[in-house]
């Protein structure tokens, strides 16, 4: 029995990673440091306080994380007023999704921005409950954020399905309990997601098996 579904934001819900590449490349360059690979897909998943951390190590920057943070939010908001849009496929899978079940959203960003950003892009009515990152004492991949949803939305975790993009994030909400589908998509090419109960090439096709699953519910 499926009694909600819980979605991961960045990247799965809105694709943020590019505008977060942009607005990190933007002020890593500003203060001459190193832009690798690395740099992104170690960062991925991770609530701020522990991203910006990373980012300043690697590309050996000349400030304080927390510095490194403010600007790098204020460049990725400055991209996300114009640019931010739904991921394919999303509005057809939350209407279809919308009376069928409890909707949740546990987002490592902070939840100011989590509010913002599914304001702008004109979903939050569909969200019974939203928790950002900065709502709880551990961030993913540690359960909490996920339990943490799943109390307030008054279900069972093993009740739910958790829609994820990064290891960091499928782990936090396997070690939860919860069913975790995996969605691909350019940003994670190279990541591994084979710890997800399933891995779909977008929202679309995710929609499809959603549809025959929730028949039998």
């Amino acid at each position: 029995m499926i009694d909600a579904v819980i979605f991961d934001m960045d990247g799965v819900i809105v694709d943020t990673e590019g505008l977060y590449r942009e607005a990190c490349k933007e002020v890593v360059r500003r203060y001459g440091g190193i832009i690798t690979e690395e740099l992104f897909i170690r960062q991925m998943g991770l609530r701020m306080k522990e991203a910006q951390k990373i980012v300043v190590e690697l590309a050996k920057l000349p400030l304080a994380p927390e510095d490194f943070g403010k600007e790098y939010m204020e460049e990725f908001l400055k991209r996300a007023k114009s640019k931010l849009k739904p991921n394919d496929g999303l509005l057809e899978l939350l209407d279809f999704l919308y009376s069928k079940v409890k909707l949740g959203v546990a987002s490592s960003t902070v939840s100011n921005v989590v509010y913002d950003i599914l304001r702008t892009i004109d979903v939050l009515n569909y969200f019974d409950y939203v928790i950002g990152g900065d709502m709880v004492e551990n961030a993913k991949p540690a359960p909490d954020i996920y339990l943490k949803c799943a109390e307030h939305l008054k279900v069972e975790p093993e009740n739910c399905i958790a829609i994820e993009d990064s290891p960091v994030g499928i782990k936090s909400a396997k070690t939860s309990g919860m069913i975790v589908y995996a969605i691909r998509h350019k940003e994670n090419q190279g990541l591994d997601l084979s710890q997800a109960d399933k891995v779909f090439d977008g929202l679309r096709q995710l929609k499809g098996f959603m549809v025959e699953k929730l028949q039998s519910n």
